[in-house]
């Protein structure tokens, strides 16, 4: 009777030592760190950052680039009138809605019958394309 006792008593401990165990490694496992990245559209003051010359405006939050090549390449069609630029930047300024880096004020800005992430202006007699800039 002895024996069974001993053998009981040494289970036991095996299995409060595999319980333990378990308990340890799995609350080090759940105390790593997850870091989450979460993307967003460019602002104008980022894409400037990249390249101070770069061609682009702002219009209802959003920043539109041109010069993009696949862009150019597209056949489009103006629509109607969504904007015009009402400021210029200047380095000593925020950037906001309805600013441009390159073209003048009073320019007027057309959405397109085929895409609604392209806007069209008519800028010295020549049409350009400039694409919204999104996530990434």
């Amino acid at each position: 009777m002895m024996k069974i006792n001993k053998i009981t008593i040494f289970g036991l401990l095996v299995s409060i030592f595999l319980i333990v165990a378990g308990i340890f490694l799995f609350s080090r496992e759940n105390k790593q760190q997850t870091t989450v990245h979460i993307s967003h559209a460019p602002t104008a003051e980022e894409v400037l950052k990249e390249n101070a010359n770069t061609d682009l405006f702002m219009l209802e939050d959003s920043v539109y680039e041109t010069n993009i090549e696949w862009v150019d390449q597209l056949s489009l069609t103006k629509k109607d009138i969504v904007g015009e630029i009402e400021s210029n930047y200047s380095n000593e300024a925020a950037f906001k809605n309805k600013m441009a880096t390159k073209l003048p004020i009073g320019t007027k800005i057309y959405s397109t019958n085929e895409r609604e992430d392209v806007l069209i202006v008519q800028y010295k007699g020549e049409e350009r394309k400039y694409y919204r800039l999104s996530e990434g």
